[in-house]
C-alpha cells in the first residue's frame, strides 16, 4: 500500500495551513500534495507559497467554483501517480492524529476499495460534535434558513429529504470519501456543475458498483478520522442553498432510475465500527 494524501484548498489561508501540520504529523512530505483550485489570485498566490515553505508538491487547477471540478482535479492526479490509495482531504478541515495509520490497518485487514466515512466530526468554534448532532444543531438551522430564498425552502427540503431517504445508511448520512484506491478512482468522476452532496451522489453510484460485484466499498463509523471545521459558511450554505433547486435536483437525480434508487434503498453496505 502507497497512500498518497491529496489536500484539496479551500479559501482561508490559515486554515490550509493547519490543515497541512495536521497531515505533516503523521504524512512523509513527498507523499502530501496540494490541489490549489480557486478563483481568488491572491489566495492562490498565498497557497503557493504555503506549499513551497513546506516542501510540498501542488498543481494549479482551473476552478468554476464548485465543488466537483476540484475533486475531480485530485482525483485526475492521483490515477496518473503510482500510488495505490488516496487520503483526500478538504483544506479547512483536519486529519486526527494517527487517521493514515488506521486507514492503512483497515486497508490491510478488510482491502476496501473505498471507504465511506459516517458519524464523524465536526468543529463548530470550539466545540465538537458528531455530524447527526451539528446538523440538528441551532446554527445550522439558522444557517439554511437565511441563507435559502423563502419561495425556494420547500423544493430545497424535499430535495434534501430524498437525498437522505435514499443514502441514510446505518441511521447517518454519509459524510466524504476517507479512502480511494486506484480502480475506485478509475470509476470516480464528479458532476462539475452540482453546487453541493457531490460526495454523496458518486457515493450512491458506487454502492451501485458494489452491488454489481464490482468494488469493495466499506463504510466506516469514526470520530478519530476526520475533523470538519463548520465554523465558517462553507459551500453547503454559500453555494447550494443558494442555488435553484430545481436545477439542483435535476443534475443530481438525472441518472439515477427509479429502479436504481430502489436498488440503493434495498440494503446497506457494511460498516466497520472502531
Amino acid at each position: 500500500m502507497k497512500t498518497l494524501v491529496g489536500i484539496l484548498t479551500s479559501e482561508k489561508i490559515d486554515r490550509l495551513d493547519r490543515c497541512v501540520k495536521s497531515v505533516l504529523a503523521q504524512t512523509a512530505t513527498n507523499d502530501i500534495v496540494i490541489v490549489i483550485n480557486t478563483l481568488n489570485a491572491m489566495f492562490k498566490s498565498d497557497a503557493i507559497f504555503l506549499a513551497e515553505t513546506y516542501g510540498l508538491k501542488y498543481i494549479v487547477t482551473p476552478s468554476n467554483g464548485k465543488p466537483g471540478k476540484g475533486k475531480n482535479s485530485l482525483i485526475k492526479y492521483f490515477r496518473q501517480t503510482d500510488y495505490t490509495h488516496l487520503i483526500p482531504v478538504d483544506g479547512d478541515d483536519m486529519l486526527l492524529p494517527n487517521a493514515v495509520d488506521k486507514l492503512a490497518q483497515i486497508c490491510s485487514d478488510r482491502n476496501p476499495d473505498v471507504l465511506g466515512l459516517i458519524n464523524g466530526l465536526t468543529l463548530l468554534y470550539d466545540e465538537r460534535l458528531t455530524v447527526e448532532d451539528w446538523q440538528k444543531h441551532e446554527t445550522y438551522l439558522k444557517r439554511g434558513f437565511d441563507n435559502i430564498d423563502l419561495k425556494n425552502y420547500k423544493k430545497f427540503n424535499l430535495h434534501i429529504a430524498k437525498i437522505r431517504r435514499t443514502s441514510v445508511e446505518h441511521d447517518n448520512l454519509f459524510n466524504r470519501f476517507v479512502l480511494i484506491s486506484k480502480k475506485a478512482a478509475s470509476h470516480i468522476n464528479y458532476d462539475e456543475e452540482l453546487a453541493g452532496a457531490e460526495d454523496i451522489k458518486q457515493g450512491l453510484l458506487l454502492k451501485l458498483m458494489y452491488h454489481e460485484g464490482k468494488l469493495n466499498y466499506l463504510l466506516l463509523s469514526s470520530q478519530d478520522i476526520y475533523l470538519y471545521d463548520v465554523t465558517d459558511e462553507g459551500v453547503f450554505f454559500n453555494t447550494l442553498c443558494k442555488s435553484d433547486p430545481n436545477m439542483e435536483l435535476k443534475r443530481f437525480w438525472h441518472d439515477l432510475s427509479n429502479d436504481q434508487i430502489n436498488t440503493l434503498q434495498s440494503f446497506q453496505l457494511e460498516c466497520i465500527h472502531d
